[in-house]
């Protein structure tokens, strides 16, 4: 991890205690004016390119780190990019052009140090719902349109849209994308082709067509599963200190290079074949010639033989994707972003940077692109330091791409399938469900809802539901906060002291009154009611004035002598200046003075006689006239 910056609170700090040193010496008052104007444009550019953070205080030792996280995130990134290509509809090498535009803009301006930014399996299956039966430069309009929109999104500070996005919701989410993703190449593994959106749509097909499955593809995509469940397995070797180191290293980069070895064994054993009999009776992969893509603009006009487009159009055809797709892209780098020690995202800048590696992706021909779990556990497996991984990884994916893309031709379908089936198995979370269904129902019925929405409806629908659903109880919490109402004492006086637990607001305040009403009828409007504002945070007008109407509420006839006195107890004093004042309520700051309130009560209710109430005016300090 490299270093963060410190808060305007930490620097303040350290700014005081250099002042507090033995022989600190002030500035003249032109240095004084400077420093703090040129700290904050240095804390500025810190923050918004953070290559400017670590870039100085980089060393040798995070460059071995960081060049061996490099060559294996390479490696493991060109045949997941690939699938995920395939799984969007795609030709592969479009998945390849993802994989090195987003790591050198990452580079620059990305805040967390071990996203890597590439095609991922989820926004994959989120852009084909968009993109399934149009032509394939709808995909690129999309991955521009999703760069614009995180860019706007960003640049408006909007990124506080995804707290309203909580944990359940995040894993539910991922969850039902995991099965969505399975359940998708589960046709490939049978060689069987056809390209549909939905769950239900694409296992009605399925099973439709299930007598065309081909077993020669189904065989090389179970071997290619057993492979890499294997492989995986040496993980567990390498994470046990009593093995040797070597034997623990070489398990290590066994474990992350699995992709990378079943690819490349799979493309030997097809290229042997074709030498020997012509054909595979399998399906391969197929790619462009080995050429760079091209930096271009991408056309917002779009020409099929059968119709155009206008740019209109296509965003009318897109609809809501160009909405989907970013949120759902920057949910992951969000996710992996609280996983890091620190656990602090700025959501902003996440949205800029992603925004700009999708928006400079769509002029390479770039799928949608975002940060990915699998890359993550591997960045943090091999010792990855700084964002400067992201180098090496996009100079393999550009040699790939300029010298390897015709041996791509020789990959099987199915072995990429497989891939994208065990990186994706790892999303499936089940503990948490259970654990939720013990400790808190409530986020299990979200967890529940946005699941079952998400694999039925799809994950964008899925999502949406979650976002209301979540919203909703929060405006029910802001409508019915926690008010604690209960009787108690004070040398023998009783009293009904109401607690309100948060911020009291326009929506609230009939509950409030409720609530006190109904504790003043069971004891018969014969008790004071005290409200302690010491824990509101806030207060709108509107509820201010509720208040005001309580005390109305108290006055059971027409005069104020014959009312339960309302007070109002430590309350601050700005929210004070809001509630109208009325015979029969009261502020006060201390409990001396609601005694005293409650002695003047009960002498005037007749629960306490004369001698008693000049007993206890002695001790509150204040003269009794007795006329």
């Amino acid at each position: 991890m490299y270093p963060q910056l410190e808060t305007e609170a930490e620097a303040l700090e350290k700014a005081t205690a250099r002042a507090l040193l033995p022989g600190a010496t002030s500035k003249p008052a032109s240095e004084a004016g400077k420093a703090p104007r040129t700290n904050k444009w240095k804390r500025r550019l810190h923050r918004h390119i953070p290559v400017f953070q670590w870039l100085p205080l980089y060393t040798t030792e995070w460059g071995i780190d960081d060049f061996i996280a490099g060559i294996t995130l390479g490696l493991t990134i060109i045949p997941e990019s690939m699938a995920c290509a395939l799984l969007a509809g795609l030709p592969a090498r479009y998945g390849l052009c993802s994989a090195f535009i987003g790591p050198l803009i990452y580079l620059v301006f990305g805040s967390i140090d071990k996203v890597i930014i590439g095609p991922t399996s989820l926004v994959a299956l989120v852009s084909v719902q968009f993109t399934v039966g149009r032509p394939i430069e709808f995909a690129f309009l999309l991955t521009f349109l999703s760069g614009i929109v995180q860019i706007i999104m960003g640049t408006m500070r909007m990124g506080f849209i995804f707290e309203f996005i909580s944990m359940p919701v995040i894993k539910a989410f991922s969850s039902a994308t995991a099965i969505l993703v399975i359940e998708s190449q589960l046709k490939v593994l049978l060689g069987i082709k056809y390209l549909v959106a939905g769950l239900i749509n694409s296992v009605g097909m399925l099973s439709s067509r299930i007598e065309e499955s081909n077993m020669a593809d189904f065989i090389m995509g179970v071997c290619a599963i057993v492979f890499l469940l294997l492989l995986e397995l040496l993980e567990r070797v390498a994470n046990n200190e009593k093995r040797n180191k070597v034997l623990r290293i070489c398990c290590r980069y066994l474990s992350t290079s699995r992709n990378t070895l079943i690819v490349l064994i799979a493309a030997i054993v097809s290229f042997i074949w074709i030498q020997k009999y012509g054909q595979v009776p399998y399906a391969l992969s197929k790619n462009a010639l080995a050429t760079l893509p091209n930096f271009t603009v991408p056309s917002f006009n779009i020409e099929t033989p059968e119709r155009s487009y206008s740019i209109w159009e296509v965003v009318k055809e897109l609809n809501i994707g160009i909405i989907v797709i970013p949120i759902v892209g920057i949910l992951t780098n969000i996710s992996i972003g609280k996983l890091t020690p620190k656990g602090l995202v700025d959501t902003n800048q996440e949205l800029l940077t992603v925004g700009l590696c999708n928006m400079f992706g769509s002029c390479v021909q770039a799928m949608p692109s975002s940060g990915a779990f699998t890359r993550y556990a591997i960045s943090t497996a091999c010792g990855l330091r700084t964002p400067m991984a992201n180098l090496y990884l996009g100079i393999i994916v550009l040699l790939a791409l300029s010298y390897l893309s015709p041996y791509f031709n020789y990959i099987p379908e199915a072995t990429l399938a497989a891939i994208l089936i065990c990186s994706i198995f790892t999303l499936l979370d089940f503990k948490l469900p259970m654990r939720l269904w013990r400790d808190s129902k409530r986020d299990f019925a979200t967890w529940l809802l946005c699941f079952c929405v998400s694999v039925l409806f799809g994950v964008e629908v899925g999502l949406f539901v979650s976002i209301v659903v979540t919203a909703l109880h929060l405006l029910f919490l802001w409508a019915r906060p926690e008010i604690r109402v209960k009787i108690e004492q004070l040398d023998e006086m009783q009293y009904i002291r109401v607690t309100p637990g948060n911020g009291i607001y326009f929506p609230a305040i009939n509950y409030l009154r409720e609530r006190v009403l109904k504790a003043c009828e069971q004891a018969d409007f014969r008790i004071t009611v005290v409200i302690d504002g010491q824990r509101i945070s806030g207060m709108d007008y509107t509820a201010a004035q509720g208040v005001s109407k309580l005390s109305s509420d108290l006055c059971r006839q027409a005069d104020a002598s014959s009312s339960t006195l309302l007070i109002l107890f430590r309350f601050p004093e700005h929210l004070q200046r809001l509630i109208d004042h009325t015979d029969n309520l009261v502020f006060c700051e201390s409990e001396n003075k609601v005694k005293e309130f409650l002695t003047q009560e009960s002498l005037r209710n007749g629960y306490i006689n004369l001698k008693e109430h000049i007993r206890a005016s002695i001790d509150l300090g204040y003269k009794i006239d007795i006329d």
